[in-house]
Protein backbone atom coordinates (compact mmCIF):
# COMPACT_ATOMS: atom_id res chain seq x y z
CA UNK A 1 0.00 0.00 0.00
CA UNK A 2 1.94 3.16 -1.34
CA UNK A 3 0.49 5.41 1.04
CA UNK A 4 1.78 3.63 4.32
CA UNK A 5 5.88 4.57 4.65
CA UNK A 6 8.09 2.35 6.02
CA UNK A 7 8.08 3.49 9.56
CA UNK A 8 4.57 3.99 9.93
CA UNK A 9 4.26 0.19 8.84
CA UNK A 10 6.78 -0.32 11.80
CA UNK A 11 5.10 1.64 14.48
CA UNK A 12 1.74 -0.18 13.11
CA UNK A 13 2.58 -3.11 13.45
CA UNK A 14 4.25 -2.97 17.08
CA UNK A 15 1.01 -1.15 18.49
CA UNK A 16 -0.35 -2.55 21.60
CA UNK A 17 -3.77 -2.14 20.07
CA UNK A 18 -5.19 -4.74 17.48
CA UNK A 19 -5.22 -3.10 14.28
CA UNK A 20 -5.90 -3.95 10.77
CA UNK A 21 -6.63 -2.47 7.62
CA UNK A 22 -9.22 -3.41 4.84
CA UNK A 23 -10.13 -2.55 1.59
CA UNK A 24 -13.67 -0.94 0.74
CA UNK A 25 -14.28 -4.37 -0.06
CA UNK A 26 -13.32 -6.48 2.89
CA UNK A 27 -9.87 -7.57 1.68
CA UNK A 28 -7.24 -7.42 4.40
CA UNK A 29 -4.05 -5.61 3.49
CA UNK A 30 -2.22 -4.97 7.12
CA UNK A 31 -2.48 -7.02 10.11
CA UNK A 32 -0.67 -5.99 12.81
CA UNK A 33 0.78 -7.94 16.13
CA UNK A 34 -1.26 -7.01 18.46
CA UNK A 35 -4.34 -8.41 16.32
CA UNK A 36 -2.54 -11.55 15.51
CA UNK A 37 -1.99 -12.58 18.84
CA UNK A 38 -5.43 -11.63 19.59
CA UNK A 39 -6.88 -13.62 16.66
CA UNK A 40 -4.08 -16.31 16.27
CA UNK A 41 -4.25 -16.01 12.88
CA UNK A 42 -1.09 -14.83 11.72
CA UNK A 43 -0.24 -12.26 9.38
CA UNK A 44 0.42 -14.69 5.81
CA UNK A 45 -2.77 -16.17 6.72
CA UNK A 46 -4.81 -13.39 6.39
CA UNK A 47 -3.09 -10.68 3.88
CA UNK A 48 -5.14 -10.60 0.84
CA UNK A 49 -8.22 -12.64 3.26
CA UNK A 50 -12.07 -11.05 3.65
CA UNK A 51 -12.36 -9.51 6.59
CA UNK A 52 -15.53 -11.71 6.91
CA UNK A 53 -13.03 -15.02 8.20
CA UNK A 54 -11.88 -12.86 11.23
CA UNK A 55 -15.82 -11.45 12.04
CA UNK A 56 -17.81 -13.51 10.09
CA UNK A 57 -21.53 -12.03 9.64
CA UNK A 58 -23.84 -12.90 13.02
CA UNK A 59 -27.04 -14.70 12.33
CA UNK A 60 -28.42 -11.66 14.42
CA UNK A 61 -27.55 -9.57 11.86
CA UNK A 62 -28.98 -8.85 7.91
CA UNK A 63 -25.93 -6.66 7.40
CA UNK A 64 -22.25 -7.80 6.54
CA UNK A 65 -19.83 -6.57 8.60
CA UNK A 66 -17.61 -4.40 5.50
CA UNK A 67 -21.44 -2.36 4.84
CA UNK A 68 -21.20 -1.87 9.26
CA UNK A 69 -17.38 -0.45 8.34
CA UNK A 70 -18.55 1.89 6.13
CA UNK A 71 -21.85 3.60 7.96
CA UNK A 72 -19.42 4.43 10.75
CA UNK A 73 -16.69 5.47 9.01
CA UNK A 74 -18.88 7.63 6.66
CA UNK A 75 -20.43 9.19 10.08
CA UNK A 76 -18.12 12.76 10.19
CA UNK A 77 -19.08 13.57 14.30
CA UNK A 78 -15.61 12.40 15.90
CA UNK A 79 -18.18 11.80 19.14
CA UNK A 80 -20.04 9.66 16.83
CA UNK A 81 -17.34 6.67 16.58
CA UNK A 82 -18.20 4.82 19.07
CA UNK A 83 -17.04 1.59 20.11
CA UNK A 84 -19.21 -0.93 18.04
CA UNK A 85 -19.43 -4.59 19.16
CA UNK A 86 -19.19 -7.44 16.82
CA UNK A 87 -18.59 -10.87 17.19
CA UNK A 88 -15.31 -12.63 15.85
CA UNK A 89 -13.61 -15.76 15.98
CA UNK A 90 -10.37 -16.73 16.36
CA UNK A 91 -8.33 -19.57 14.94
CA UNK A 92 -9.20 -22.35 16.98
CA UNK A 93 -12.83 -21.48 16.72
CA UNK A 94 -13.24 -19.96 19.37
CA UNK A 95 -16.17 -17.28 19.47
CA UNK A 96 -15.20 -13.75 20.54
CA UNK A 97 -16.92 -10.24 21.02
CA UNK A 98 -14.71 -7.11 19.76
CA UNK A 99 -15.63 -3.57 19.99
CA UNK A 100 -14.45 -2.28 17.31
CA UNK A 101 -13.53 1.31 16.09
CA UNK A 102 -13.26 2.01 12.49
CA UNK A 103 -11.90 5.12 10.22
CA UNK A 104 -11.82 6.14 6.65
CA UNK A 105 -8.48 6.67 4.45
CA UNK A 106 -7.96 7.46 0.88
CA UNK A 107 -5.19 7.34 -1.17
CA UNK A 108 -5.30 7.90 -5.02
CA UNK A 109 -8.77 7.39 -4.91
CA UNK A 110 -8.64 4.23 -3.02
CA UNK A 111 -10.75 3.81 0.05
CA UNK A 112 -9.43 1.51 3.19
CA UNK A 113 -10.91 0.98 6.43
CA UNK A 114 -8.84 1.73 9.54
CA UNK A 115 -10.32 -1.25 12.20
CA UNK A 116 -9.12 -1.37 15.85
CA UNK A 117 -10.28 -4.05 17.88
CA UNK A 118 -10.51 -4.90 21.67
CA UNK A 119 -11.45 -8.39 22.73
CA UNK A 120 -14.09 -7.67 25.02
CA UNK A 121 -15.37 -11.04 25.54
CA UNK A 122 -14.78 -11.76 29.33
CA UNK A 123 -15.51 -8.44 30.48
CA UNK A 124 -18.79 -8.36 28.74
CA UNK A 125 -19.54 -11.95 30.60
CA UNK A 126 -18.71 -10.38 33.89
CA UNK A 127 -20.73 -7.18 33.18
CA UNK A 128 -23.70 -9.89 32.20
CA UNK A 129 -23.13 -12.10 35.48
CA UNK A 130 -22.62 -8.70 37.43
CA UNK A 131 -25.74 -7.55 35.59
CA UNK A 132 -27.65 -10.66 36.52
CA UNK A 133 -26.76 -11.02 40.15
CA UNK A 134 -28.27 -7.32 40.54
CA UNK A 135 -31.57 -8.09 38.70
CA UNK A 136 -31.95 -11.25 41.03
CA UNK A 137 -31.06 -9.23 44.31
CA UNK A 138 -33.31 -6.05 43.19
CA UNK A 139 -36.00 -8.62 42.72
CA UNK A 140 -35.32 -10.33 45.80
CA UNK A 141 -35.12 -6.80 47.81
CA UNK A 142 -38.71 -5.57 45.89
CA UNK A 143 -40.45 -8.49 47.13
CA UNK A 144 -38.44 -9.21 49.97
CA UNK A 145 -40.06 -9.40 53.64
CA UNK A 146 -38.55 -6.63 55.06
CA UNK A 147 -38.28 -3.29 54.44
CA UNK A 148 -35.05 -1.67 52.42
CA UNK A 149 -34.16 1.53 52.25
CA UNK A 150 -31.81 4.09 51.51
CA UNK A 151 -30.21 7.74 52.70
CA UNK A 152 -27.65 9.51 50.97
CA UNK A 153 -25.44 11.81 53.61
CA UNK A 154 -28.69 14.37 53.79
CA UNK A 155 -30.41 12.05 54.94
CA UNK A 156 -32.63 12.02 52.23
CA UNK A 157 -33.99 8.56 50.91
CA UNK A 158 -32.84 7.60 47.55
CA UNK A 159 -34.07 3.97 47.53
CA UNK A 160 -37.22 2.91 48.72
CA UNK A 161 -38.59 -1.14 48.05
CA UNK A 162 -42.67 -1.93 48.14
CA UNK A 163 -42.13 -3.75 51.58
CA UNK A 164 -41.18 -0.22 52.99
CA UNK A 165 -44.40 1.23 51.18
CA UNK A 166 -46.52 -1.31 52.80
CA UNK A 167 -44.89 -0.52 56.25
CA UNK A 168 -44.72 3.08 56.30
CA UNK A 169 -47.82 3.83 54.24
CA UNK A 170 -45.76 6.30 51.88
CA UNK A 171 -45.28 5.06 48.28
CA UNK A 172 -41.45 5.58 46.50
CA UNK A 173 -42.72 8.94 44.49
CA UNK A 174 -43.88 10.33 48.22
CA UNK A 175 -40.72 9.57 49.66
CA UNK A 176 -38.06 9.60 47.12
CA UNK A 177 -35.70 12.61 47.95
CA UNK A 178 -37.61 13.14 51.22
CA UNK A 179 -36.24 13.20 54.89
CA UNK A 180 -35.81 10.31 56.58
CA UNK A 181 -37.35 12.44 59.57
CA UNK A 182 -40.80 11.88 57.83
CA UNK A 183 -40.75 8.04 58.70
CA UNK A 184 -40.16 8.82 62.69
CA UNK A 185 -41.57 10.45 65.80
CA UNK A 186 -40.83 14.30 66.10
CA UNK A 187 -38.97 13.43 69.95
CA UNK A 188 -36.72 10.58 68.28
CA UNK A 189 -35.35 12.54 64.92
CA UNK A 190 -32.40 14.21 67.07
CA UNK A 191 -31.52 10.67 68.72
CA UNK A 192 -31.81 8.95 65.25
CA UNK A 193 -30.00 11.51 63.55
CA UNK A 194 -26.73 11.28 66.06
CA UNK A 195 -26.89 7.50 66.08
CA UNK A 196 -26.01 7.45 62.28
CA UNK A 197 -23.91 10.31 62.06
CA UNK A 198 -22.18 8.44 64.65
CA UNK A 199 -22.22 4.88 62.45
CA UNK A 200 -21.78 6.91 58.92
CA UNK A 201 -18.25 8.30 60.37
CA UNK A 202 -17.36 5.04 62.35
CA UNK A 203 -15.54 2.55 61.00
CA UNK A 204 -17.84 -0.37 61.07
CA UNK A 205 -19.30 -1.68 57.54
CA UNK A 206 -22.61 -2.91 59.17
CA UNK A 207 -24.91 -3.03 61.94
CA UNK A 208 -27.16 -6.09 62.42
CA UNK A 209 -30.93 -6.93 63.61
CA UNK A 210 -30.32 -6.71 67.98
CA UNK A 211 -27.15 -4.83 67.81
CA UNK A 212 -28.88 -1.11 67.83
CA UNK A 213 -31.53 -2.16 70.42
CA UNK A 214 -36.00 -1.20 69.15
CA UNK A 215 -36.27 1.92 67.49
CA UNK A 216 -39.69 3.63 66.57
CA UNK A 217 -41.37 4.51 63.30
CA UNK A 218 -43.99 6.65 62.30
CA UNK A 219 -46.69 5.61 59.85
CA UNK A 220 -47.87 8.01 57.15
CA UNK A 221 -51.25 7.93 59.62
CA UNK A 222 -49.14 9.32 62.23
CA UNK A 223 -49.64 5.99 64.30
CA UNK A 224 -46.24 4.69 65.82
CA UNK A 225 -44.52 1.38 65.80
CA UNK A 226 -41.50 -0.92 67.25
CA UNK A 227 -38.82 -1.45 64.47
CA UNK A 228 -36.02 -3.45 64.18
CA UNK A 229 -33.02 -2.71 61.99
CA UNK A 230 -29.83 -4.00 60.12
CA UNK A 231 -27.74 -0.80 58.39
CA UNK A 232 -24.91 -0.72 56.23
CA UNK A 233 -22.69 1.77 54.52
CA UNK A 234 -21.75 1.57 50.61
CA UNK A 235 -19.89 4.06 48.53
CA UNK A 236 -21.01 4.84 45.01
CA UNK A 237 -17.65 6.69 43.60
CA UNK A 238 -17.17 8.56 46.52
CA UNK A 239 -20.93 9.35 47.57
CA UNK A 240 -21.35 7.20 50.90
CA UNK A 241 -25.02 5.51 50.68
CA UNK A 242 -26.93 3.97 53.92
CA UNK A 243 -29.08 1.09 53.50
CA UNK A 244 -31.24 -0.28 56.30
CA UNK A 245 -33.29 -3.66 56.71
CA UNK A 246 -36.23 -2.40 58.31
CA UNK A 247 -38.68 -5.14 59.71
CA UNK A 248 -42.01 -4.52 61.70
CA UNK A 249 -41.90 -6.42 65.19
CA UNK A 250 -45.34 -5.52 66.63
CA UNK A 251 -46.61 -8.88 66.68
CA UNK A 252 -43.88 -10.29 68.09
CA UNK A 253 -43.78 -7.85 70.95
CA UNK A 254 -47.56 -8.72 71.15
CA UNK A 255 -46.55 -12.69 71.21
CA UNK A 256 -43.92 -11.96 73.38
CA UNK A 257 -46.37 -10.24 75.51
CA UNK A 258 -48.97 -12.85 75.45
CA UNK A 259 -46.71 -15.50 76.18
CA UNK A 260 -45.16 -13.37 79.13
CA UNK A 261 -48.81 -13.30 80.58
CA UNK A 262 -49.53 -16.95 80.23
CA UNK A 263 -46.40 -17.83 81.86
CA UNK A 264 -47.08 -15.58 84.81
CA UNK A 265 -50.48 -16.96 84.94
CA UNK A 266 -49.40 -20.64 85.07
CA UNK A 267 -46.82 -19.78 87.55
CA UNK A 268 -49.61 -18.20 90.11
CA UNK A 269 -51.62 -21.47 89.55
CA UNK A 270 -48.27 -23.57 89.89
CA UNK A 271 -46.83 -22.23 92.74
CA UNK A 272 -50.07 -21.40 95.16
CA UNK A 273 -51.63 -24.34 94.34
CA UNK A 274 -52.73 -26.73 96.93
CA UNK A 275 -51.51 -30.16 95.74
CA UNK A 276 -47.68 -30.71 95.58
CA UNK A 277 -46.98 -30.86 91.72
CA UNK A 278 -43.67 -31.06 89.97
CA UNK A 279 -43.22 -31.12 86.10
CA UNK A 280 -40.37 -33.71 84.88
CA UNK A 281 -38.59 -34.13 81.60
CA UNK A 282 -38.76 -37.31 79.76
CA UNK A 283 -35.99 -39.31 82.02
CA UNK A 284 -37.98 -38.56 85.50
CA UNK A 285 -35.87 -35.52 86.37
CA UNK A 286 -37.48 -32.82 87.72
CA UNK A 287 -37.60 -28.96 85.59
CA UNK A 288 -40.15 -27.35 88.07
CA UNK A 289 -41.62 -28.15 91.57
CA UNK A 290 -43.64 -25.82 93.02
CA UNK A 291 -44.14 -24.68 97.06
CA UNK A 292 -46.44 -27.33 97.81
CA UNK A 293 -44.10 -29.97 96.80
CA UNK A 294 -40.81 -28.16 98.18
CA UNK A 295 -42.50 -28.16 101.96
CA UNK A 296 -42.73 -32.26 101.69
CA UNK A 297 -38.93 -31.92 101.73
CA UNK A 298 -36.18 -31.01 103.58
CA UNK A 299 -35.36 -26.76 103.75
CA UNK A 300 -33.17 -25.75 100.70
CA UNK A 301 -33.03 -29.47 99.51
CA UNK A 302 -31.92 -28.95 95.55
CA UNK A 303 -34.23 -30.50 93.25
CA UNK A 304 -34.02 -29.29 89.83
CA UNK A 305 -32.71 -31.88 87.23
CA UNK A 306 -32.60 -34.79 89.66
CA UNK A 307 -34.69 -37.66 89.54
CA UNK A 308 -37.80 -37.37 91.30
CA UNK A 309 -37.33 -40.77 92.82
CA UNK A 310 -33.71 -39.38 94.43
CA UNK A 311 -34.99 -36.97 95.80
CA UNK A 312 -35.58 -37.22 99.97
CA UNK A 313 -39.58 -37.88 100.38
CA UNK A 314 -38.87 -39.97 102.95
CA UNK A 315 -37.21 -39.62 106.26
CA UNK A 316 -37.92 -43.11 108.23
CA UNK A 317 -35.49 -44.44 109.83
CA UNK A 318 -35.96 -48.22 108.01
CA UNK A 319 -33.62 -48.18 105.21
CA UNK A 320 -34.96 -50.93 103.94
CA UNK A 321 -38.93 -49.18 103.89
CA UNK A 322 -37.00 -46.17 102.08
CA UNK A 323 -34.84 -48.14 99.50
CA UNK A 324 -38.22 -50.20 98.63
CA UNK A 325 -40.20 -46.65 98.53
CA UNK A 326 -37.54 -45.31 96.07
CA UNK A 327 -37.65 -48.39 93.82
CA UNK A 328 -42.05 -48.22 93.62
CA UNK A 329 -41.35 -44.44 92.71
CA UNK A 330 -38.71 -45.31 90.21
CA UNK A 331 -40.97 -47.95 88.79
CA UNK A 332 -43.76 -45.42 88.48
CA UNK A 333 -42.17 -42.73 86.94
CA UNK A 334 -40.91 -45.59 84.57
CA UNK A 335 -44.33 -46.59 83.03
CA UNK A 336 -45.41 -42.82 82.97
CA UNK A 337 -41.97 -42.00 80.57
CA UNK A 338 -43.81 -45.45 78.60
CA UNK A 339 -46.88 -43.58 77.95
CA UNK A 340 -49.10 -44.85 81.09
CA UNK A 341 -50.67 -42.59 83.31
CA UNK A 342 -49.80 -43.68 86.99
CA UNK A 343 -52.28 -43.55 90.00
CA UNK A 344 -51.77 -45.10 92.88
CA UNK A 345 -51.75 -44.56 96.88
CA UNK A 346 -48.70 -43.55 98.46
CA UNK A 347 -47.69 -42.38 102.29
CA UNK A 348 -44.27 -40.56 103.51
CA UNK A 349 -43.02 -39.19 106.63
CA UNK A 350 -42.17 -35.59 106.91
CA UNK A 351 -40.78 -35.28 110.00
CA UNK A 352 -42.84 -37.65 112.91
CA UNK A 353 -45.72 -36.96 110.40
CA UNK A 354 -46.98 -39.51 108.30
CA UNK A 355 -48.79 -38.24 105.28
CA UNK A 356 -51.31 -40.53 103.03
CA UNK A 357 -51.45 -39.26 99.10
CA UNK A 358 -52.96 -39.38 96.23
CA UNK A 359 -50.15 -39.99 93.53
CA UNK A 360 -50.81 -39.67 90.19
CA UNK A 361 -47.69 -39.17 86.93
CA UNK A 362 -49.54 -38.39 83.80
CA UNK A 363 -47.41 -38.78 80.78
CA UNK A 364 -47.51 -35.47 78.24
CA UNK A 365 -46.55 -36.42 74.46
CA UNK A 366 -46.31 -34.10 71.42
CA UNK A 367 -47.47 -34.23 68.11
CA UNK A 368 -45.41 -37.39 67.09
CA UNK A 369 -46.91 -39.40 70.09
CA UNK A 370 -43.70 -39.26 72.18
CA UNK A 371 -43.75 -38.10 75.56
CA UNK A 372 -41.73 -35.30 76.63
CA UNK A 373 -42.93 -34.36 79.87
CA UNK A 374 -44.18 -35.64 82.87
CA UNK A 375 -46.30 -34.14 85.40
CA UNK A 376 -46.37 -35.53 89.03
CA UNK A 377 -49.03 -34.32 91.28
CA UNK A 378 -50.16 -35.90 95.23
CA UNK A 379 -52.92 -34.97 96.65
CA UNK A 380 -53.55 -35.07 100.89
CA UNK A 381 -55.97 -37.69 101.19
CA UNK A 382 -58.45 -36.59 103.97
CA UNK A 383 -57.64 -37.33 107.44
CA UNK A 384 -53.65 -37.31 106.89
Amino acid sequence: MSFIETKAVQLLNDLPEALLITTATGEIVFFNKSVAAQSGFSEQEMMGEHVSRLLPQSSRRKVDVVTWFGRWADNPDPEQLRYLTLEGVRKNGESRRYQVRVSRSEDNAEVYFVIVLRDVTEEQEQTAALRHSQLIANRIIAIGEDAVLSIDTDFNICFWNQKAEALFGYTEQEVMGASINILLPEDARDGHTKSIQTFGSGKAPSRFMGERGEITGRHKSGKTMPLEASITKTYIGDKLILSAQVRDISLRKMAEANLAEREARFSAVFNHAVEAIALLDSDGCVLEINEAARQMLPIDEPAINKPLWQLPWWSSANANEQAASEEGLRSNVQEAILGKTVHTRTSLYAGSEALDLDFSLIPVSNSNNEVVYLIAEARKLAGS
